[in-house]
């Protein structure tokens, strides 16, 4: 038995669902490429727009219809939120940078390089999901609240017929008045649903097609597309929703009929009369049933009950006066109640309706119609040539504006230059030469003849990737001029010896300083880089060059292979300094640009605790205490006076009138002793914080724990200091 509800078109639903999910992914994707953020309220916009889309095409949302909305929205959020995800890989992940959008989008997360940024974006994904089911829930709540059983057997009663034997007074409840009724006939505009559907196809499929080649221009016409193709595609959407909207004021109409009585035309919405959707789709019997309801209420109208005019259902078009005609519909203009004019645009899908003398009769179904889609293609090509103007413009005035953007030359093979004497350090486990007659001070290295300064680093877990980052990280400086590269292949890092690759990048600045980055980087990961920095007139760059040439080649490469799995295992007491109990650990960071690890020297503990994501770690032995991370900071001086806040944010008790601290401007490091309570002792801690990288400083915090201290705490100290090139007479008290 057929309810009265109006019939439900899944397809074009379907249709009106995707269409509503395009514009809300488009959404998405345009505000996350231009705000380089997001906003979870356009989740919320997604959803509207999806559940409305099939609504508006449906005709209607019941149950199974909003689970296909539930589907389409959650497929389209997760696709918008890959091409944002894969769009930030390409731009920001140096190993990926110029490869095909469709071969990165499926496969990048086996990428190590991605991880992080791909966390980020399914923790975006999951926001995302909250925020469409905030939107949908309403809608969700009325597509799936069943009807009340009264209302059900009220209409089941009334309007599905049920057999009964009709009586002679029934009969007399016919209405006395008479009138022709004109209902919508779907098939008469069944050529506009297919022109401007053919169109709105048409359109989807070459906007997903421009989004595949993307990488292909950019390509062929060596520009970035970006900002401007980003929103010739999102003000693409404007003539998509202009077709929908064509096929919505034509095709789904099927609730609003016409009525001629009294002399007077009528226009009547049924869904809002009598709950029905679709005259077509009620059989005879029911047809007869609302036919006499529709006169019902027109009698009770014209005898002064406005009830049905006030809620909508049923309105009087007065004083009709033809306006404008086509192939396709009527439009006329009537007087309402305020005694003003409004115009209504009838299409021509009612067999024998003239809404005023004069207009033609519709005969049969509609023509095609052809000009609104021509004109979407049009509009939609003038937005995506606009947005590509855009970026090329906006390409050539970054190139025009940029002196930064360096010219790039190679140069002629390295020489090197072998110092008379040479002097062998060890730094991370990894060893190399340089000239003796170059004054050492621990990472620091000064030619006092040329005034040349060179300074060394060290990571692990380093692929060809990040030592490349290292490398030209100094070509984004607004004084460089132009660079060279001793090593100019495709893969970029030249191979050194059996189990090495290296690069030397030299910047040359504007204001007549050379920064030369060397880097050498082992088949495990481990990248030993070299800093040197001279004006060009105290001394020629490629002697420069021929020093770090050297050091390079002196390279070995002693430490354990580091990486994302293994690196809190790989604390081990280090051979290479003749050490007994101070231990090589290992800690994340980022100071690099890139995932990378860094080592410390910290006493040897088999359980060492590690701390802030793997970016801290404390062990203690034999009574020495110590705690080691990696922090950003102004200078060591304010790194050392940061912790001493946080400490005291503890609630931890300091003595008053501990004030034995240094400063070392010239090595950028400082230290700093602190004297607190714990659980009753006395405890004196030195914070001493060194430079390793620009803004990136080496905190330690040392403890002596007296109730702890063995035979061995002495030696073990004299290990910390030699490390670390600090006297720390307070705490060799603490062992006599």
């Amino acid at each position: 038995m057929k309810t009265e509800e109006k019939k439900e078109r899944m397809g074009r639903g379907v249709l009106g669902a995707l269409l509503g999910a395009l514009l809300g992914g488009a959404v998405i994707v345009f505000e996350d490429r231009t705000a380089g953020t997001f906003s979870p309220i356009f989740g919320v916009a997604a959803a509207i727009a999806v559940f409305q889309g099939y609504r508006q095409l449906a005709g209607g949302l019941s149950k199974r219809g909003a689970a296909v909305c539930v589907i389409v929205l959650m497929a389209v959020i997760a696709g918008a939120n890959q091409i944002n995800c894969t769009m930030e890989v390409i731009e920001t992940v140096d190993a990926l940078r110029g490869r095909d959008f469709v071969e990165v989008f499926g496969a990048f997360e086996e990428i190590p390089e991605v991880r992080e940024i791909q966390s980020w974006y399914q923790s975006h994904l999951l926001v995302l999901y909250l925020y469409c089911l905030l939107g949908s829930l309403p809608i969700l709540v009325r597509a799936f609240r069943k009807p009340r059983a009264r209302t059900k057997a009220e209409l089941d009663e009334i309007l599905l017929g049920k057999e009964q034997e009709a009586d002679p007074e029934q009969e007399q409840e016919k209405p006395e008045l008479q009138g022709t009724l004109y209902p919508f006939r779907k098939a008469w505009m069944k050529p506009v649903r297919i022109s401007a559907g053919g169109f709105a196809v048409a359109l989807l499929a070459a906007l997903a097609v421009l989004m595949m080649l993307t990488p292909r221009l950019e390509e062929r016409f060596a520009i970035r597309l970006e900002f401007g193709m980003i929103a010739g595609i999102f003000l693409s959407f404007i003539p998509l929703l202009w077709i929908t909207l064509t096929i919505t004021r034509y095709c789904n109409v099927f609730q609003i009929l016409y009525v001629r009585a009294a002399g007077r035309l009528w226009r009547v919405n049924l869904m809002r009369l009598c709950r029905v959707g679709d005259w077509e789709s009620l059989p005879p019997k029911r047809q007869e049933v609302v036919r006499d309801d529709i006169l019902w209420e027109l009698e009770n109208i014209l005898e002064g009950d406005f009830s049905a005019v006030n809620s909508g259902a049923v309105t009087e078009l007065r004083d009709i006066q033809a306006e404008k005609e086509n192939r396709w519909s009527w439009t006329i203009s009537y007087e309402t109640d305020s005694g003003g004019r409004k115009k209504l645009k009838i299409p021509k899908g009612y067999p024998d309706l003239v809404p005023v003398m004069g207009m033609e009769r519709a005969e049969g179904p509609a023509p095609y119609r052809w000009l609104p889609g021509l004109a979407a293609l049009a509009l939609t090509a003038v937005f995506l040539s606009g947005g590509f103007a855009v970026d090329v413009w906006r390409m050539s005035r970054s190139g025009a504006d940029a002196q930064a953007v360096p010219e790039e030359s190679s140069l002629p093979e390295v020489p090197v230059r072998v110092p008379e004497t040479y002097t062998e350090y060890e730094l991370s486990e990894i060893l190399f030469r340089m000239d003796a007659a170059f004054q050492h001070s621990q990472r620091r290295f000064v030619d006092s003849g040329t005034g040349t300064f060179y300074r060394v680093y060290t990571q692990y877990g380093v692929d060809r990737g990040g030592a490349w980052d290292t490398l030209t990280r100094h070509l984004d400086d607004p004084l460089c001029g132009h660079f060279q590269t001793a090593y100019t292949g495709e893969d970029l890092l030249a191979p050194l010896n059996e189990i090495a690759r290296y690069n030397i990048v030299s910047v040359c600045r504007t204001d007549g300083t050379v920064h030369h980055t060397a880097a050498v980087l082992s088949g495990t990961g481990a990248l030993l880089t070299l800093e040197a920095e001279h004006r060009e007139a105290d001394q020629s760059p490629e002697d420069v060059v021929a020093n770090l040439m050297y050091t390079l080649q002196s390279v070995r490469f002693q430490g354990p292979e580091v990486t994302e799995e293994n690196y809190q295992g790989q604390i081990h007491v280090s051979q290479m300094r003749n050490c007994a109990y101070m231990a090589a650990a290992y800690l994340k960071t980022d100071l690099f640009g890139h995932d990378a690890f860094v080592d410390v020297y910290i006493p040897y503990s088999d359980m060492p605790i590690y701390a802030a994501d793997g970016r801290a770690v404390l062990t203690e032995a034999h009574g020495l205490r110590v705690y080691a991370a990696i922090v950003p900071g102004e200078n060591a001086k304010a790194v050392i006076e940061e912790r001493q806040r946080e400490l005291e944010a503890t609630g931890l008790v300091y003595e008053e009138g501990v004030d034995d601290q240094f400063y070392r401007e010239d090595l950028n490091a400082a230290g700093k002793l602190t004297v607190y309570q714990e659980n009753g002792r006395r405890r004196n801690t030195i914070l001493h914080a060194e430079e390793l990288w620009e803004d990136w400083y080496l905190l330690r915090e040392i403890t002596g724990v007296e109730e702890r201290i063995d035979g061995e705490y002495l030696p073990l100290l004299k290990e910390l200091e030699s490390i670390t090139g600090l006297t720390i007479p307070v705490l060799e008290q603490l062992g006599e």
